[in-house]
């Protein structure tokens, strides 16, 4: 019993000092990236988000290799306006499409306030 309790000792200790290791090695990865607040500093709201989001252009497209038909971004395009969410891999643009969700959500909030306040004027 009492190598028990030793070993699950060992195994929080271990993992207390993984888990910061972890945390670091995974900032802003792919896949569930921590967003936690400690790990970031200069945090500003997202200003004109949907002037910025009315900017990017939905395309349809076909891929060249696989004549594929599909739906997205083009990463010259979401690079003028978010050139944070663009990366290059040897040579290709890529768009981490996940961030994208921070100005959609701050332009719904923009959206919400234009309607609250036509509302407002429409029942007076």
């Amino acid at each position: 019993m009492k190598f028990g309790i030793n070993k699950a000792l060992f195994a929080v200790s271990l993992a207390a000092l993984t888990v910061p290791a972890i945390a670091t090695a995974d900032v802003g990865q792919k896949c569930c990236p921590f967003s936690d607040e400690s790990l970031k500093h200069s945090v500003q709201p997202l200003g004109q988000a949907t002037q910025k989001v009315l900017q990017l252009r939905g395309v349809e497209f076909k891929w060249n290799d696989s004549g594929r038909e599909d739906v997205g971004l083009v990463a010259q395009n979401v690079n003028d306006v978010f050139p944070q969410l663009v990366h290059k891999n040897q040579g290709v643009m890529t768009v981490d499409y996940e961030k994208l969700v921070a100005p959609l959500i701050e332009s719904v909030r923009e959206l919400n306030a234009r309607i609250e306040v036509l509302e407002k004027t429409k029942s007076h």
